[in-house]
């Protein structure tokens, strides 16, 4: 029971800093466009790019896969 626990408050943390991460990147990549700064676009690109990968390990996408599958009972 605490491994369930653990397991879905460190998946709320990873969407909660993925959510960030992203928002960060976008205002990062929108902030380097009015000044031509490369390092500003890349940085940004990068920040976007780790929360997604922190959204998708967190497990929030996961939900078309369960609608999807067959409950044991009726294989």
């Amino acid at each position: 029971m605490v491994n369930e626990r653990v397991k879905s408050v460190g998946g709320y943390l990873m969407r909660l800093l993925g959510g960030v991460g992203v928002i960060v990147g976008i205002l990062g990549i929108f902030a380097s466009l009015s000044q031509p700064n490369v390092v500003g676009v890349v940085l940004g690109v990068l920040f976007v790019a780790g929360g997604v990968v922190l959204l998708k390990r967190s497990g929030g996408g996961s939900r078309a896969g369960g609608v999807t599958s067959t409950p044991h009972s009726t294989r």
